[in-house]
């Protein structure tokens, strides 16, 4: 039927012009696969849409196929890139949905030329607001450097206003600082043809008038590090493990200032075991903390290369302990004492460790005692033991909360007379008893071995005098000091 664009009442439709009229309607199927099973007669231009992909579908006579017409399409792919000396960086791509790219100018993305008067370079013109491109020439006759200057701390002398202009490295334009060994100066390397380099303080070679200088304080030797072997060996309780020094448990080592000290856990019985240092005895295990200043750690325990290190400084407590940071109990009864002696003018500084050496004909003039008391590492009076350790001195001051119903006294020598001397003092209430009749788990003597009876009137003070034999405890007292 041809195209009548006036239809009026009455008007005949007949089959054909009815086909005519179906063929020219726009169904709608669920895909393409139904449209074309549907539509067993299509003639050219006829147009279904196709809901899963949303697109619309013409009939080709020609390919005798339906071909797609409008919706569903997008692009596949979308991909900026910004090409060799373009002069610009950035780009994206895509395959779907919204997209956007940015694109910047980078400097670095063009080829380097020989710049002329000729050449353009690109500027941003501040009145307009927009990006123009002007000449080198114009650009230089703008202006010319009026002046070169050497700030205060440049480190630099010299400059001028005009001509050729002379810069020289100042020392004297330089603030000072406080060197550390991380600091970095400038070198000439005479090893490549005295080019400007720099290197830190920390890698500063020795001369050989310094080298001479601590051979002489070392002995000969060319480094000042002591290395101490570390092994871990049951300490023969069947129980505890404990670290052994050079082959030995309960080691006192004396550490120098200026020296550093390597503890050497490259041995497989190291293994799960770091070695740590503590003001504290057992560190961490027993309310200490880790000591850390100037001591270096390297490698795994119980592996090659495997260490922990410490330099001895001038600040170096005084007394270290070492400790397992996994396993309590390992350090033993081993320690550091560090800043050894030096004489000065006659004068014994610091403290010394005579390693179990015996002075004779000592004679001790103008000297005193420290007074250990309960603030000390390893005195104290709690839950009614009365603990006292020698290594915070021979006179303790004690003052009695609660009865004493256990008395230890840490590090006493076995087989060396010690004696101490107790100020013990009641507290405000009074009537603190000594129930304890051992000392270190061992019955100690007293006169007519009654035991010891202290005096119990709130603020009472007694001295109590403790002589150890090697072996025995002996205890006296002098009662209600006044």
């Amino acid at each position: 039927m041809a195209y009548k664009g006036n239809w009026a009442t009455g008007d005949l439709i007949d089959s054909t012009a009815f086909q005519e009229l179906v063929n020219s309607a726009v169904y709608s199927f669920a895909n393409l696969s139904t449209i074309q099973s549907s539509i067993t007669s299509a003639v050219d231009g006829q147009i279904a849409f196709a809901q899963d992909t949303e697109s619309y579908y013409r009939y080709d006579s020609d390919s005798s196929s339906w071909v797609a017409l409008l919706g569903g399409a997008d692009i596949t792919a979308v991909t900026i890139t910004t090409a060799s000396d373009s002069g610009l960086s950035g780009g994206a791509s895509a395959t779907s949905g919204d997209f956007s790219a940015t694109l910047l100018i980078d400097a670095n993305n063009l080829a380097t030329a020989t710049a002329t008067a000729t050449d353009y370079l690109v500027i941003e013109d501040v009145t307009d607001g927009s990006t123009k491109k002007a000449l080198i020439s114009d650009i230089v006759a703008l202006g010319d450097i009026t002046s070169i200057v050497t700030p205060a701390n440049s480190g630099l002398s010299g400059g001028a206003t005009s001509g050729d202009v002379t810069l020289e490295v100042d020392i004297n334009g330089s603030t000072s600082a406080t060197p550390t060994t991380s600091d970095e100066i400038s070198i000439s390397d005479v090893s490549d043809s005295n080019n400007k380099k720099k290197t830190t303080l920390n890698d500063l070679p020795i001369s050989s008038a310094t080298q001479s200088a601590l051979d002489d304080i070392t002995a000969g030797t060319t480094a000042i590090r002591t290395d101490i072997a570390v092994t871990v060996a049951d300490n023969g309780s069947g129980s505890q493990n404990e670290y052994f020094l050079e082959g030995a448990q309960d080691q006192v080592i004396n550490l120098t200032t200026g020296f550093k000290y390597r503890f050497d856990q490259s041995d497989n019985s190291n293994t799960g075991h770091p070695l740590r240092f503590s003001t504290t005895k057992d560190g961490t295990h027993d309310s200490g903390s880790e000591f850390t200043d100037n001591v270096t750690t390297n490698g795994t325990p119980g592996s090659s290369g495997a260490y922990t290190q410490i330099e001895v400084k001038a600040d170096t407590p005084e007394r270290l302990y070492i400790y397992c940071t996994s396993h309590s109990g390992m350090g033993g009864d081993s320690q550091l004492t560090a800043g050894g002696f030096s004489v000065d003018g006659g004068t014994i500084r610091g403290d010394t460790e005579f390693s179990d050496k015996e002075i004779t004909k000592f004679v001790a003039k103008d000297y005193s005692e420290d007074i250990a008391t309960t603030s000390d590492s390893g005195t104290s009076f709690s839950s009614n033991t009365l603990t006292l350790d020698v290594q915070d001195g021979n006179v303790f001051d004690i003052t009695l909360d609660a009865n004493v119903t256990t008395w230890a006294i840490n590090n006493l020598v076995s087989g060396k007379a010690t004696t101490i001397t107790v100020i013990l003092k009641q507290d405000g209430t009074g009537s603190r008893l000594m129930n304890a009749t051992q000392i270190n788990s061992t019955t100690f003597k007293t006169v007519g071995a009654g035991g010891l009876t202290l005096t119990t009137d709130a603020s009472a003070i007694d001295i109590i005098t403790v002589v150890y034999d090697g072996s025995d405890y002996y205890v006296f007292s002098q009662l209600k000091m006044s």
